[in-house]
């Protein structure tokens, strides 16, 4: 099934643009310290140049022994693009069972799509039937309405507090 783009919620529409990073120098106490404050479980460390080397997380920190972020940090980022559709990122970090994923653009870091996000895009939007105005909420799109079997629907934004 081909996806309308009108349909589809990018990374660009959801992620947090003002991420928290981190330098491979960074101590592992301040690594600590910045999750804590700023109530996130993981940090990007990147090089001057903005380029993502890794992701240090809440395991990273109690699992892995050291001084530095760029000693305990998981070298293997999976990442995304500003136009990579809301609902393939749900599907990378379900299948790869990741807790977020940094946002690059032209390979430095612009943005990060958290699971927080992806939760926020599922309360506030749903898939409308075209036919019998029937809704159902989720990140894919559904096959077929369940109320009359139509296969066309609109993907409706709700404003927050609705």
């Amino acid at each position: 099934m081909t996806r309308d783009p009108v349909d589809t919620v990018l990374a660009r529409e959801i992620m947090t643009e003002n991420v928290v990073t981190v330098r491979p120098n960074t101590t592992v106490e301040e690594v600590a310290r910045l999750l804590m404050t700023h109530r996130i479980t993981g940090v990007p460390v990147i090089d001057e140049a903005g380029r993502v080397l890794g992701i240090v997380s809440e395991f990273d920190l109690l699992a892995k022994r050291g001084h530095t972020a760029g000693e305990i940090m998981t070298r293997d980022v999976i990442a995304v693009t500003e136009e990579t559709p809301a609902e393939a990122i749900a599907d990378l970090i379900v299948q790869q069972r990741v807790r977020r994923v940094p946002v690059l653009k032209e390979g430095r870091l612009v943005g990060i799509v958290t699971r927080a996000d992806l939760i926020r895009l599922f309360a506030l939007t749903r898939w409308t039937c075209s036919n019998c105005g029937y809704f159902e909420r989720g990140l894919h799109r559904p096959e077929v309405c369940s109320a009359c079997g139509n296969r066309t629907f609109t993907l409706e934004r709700e404003p927050p507090g609705m």
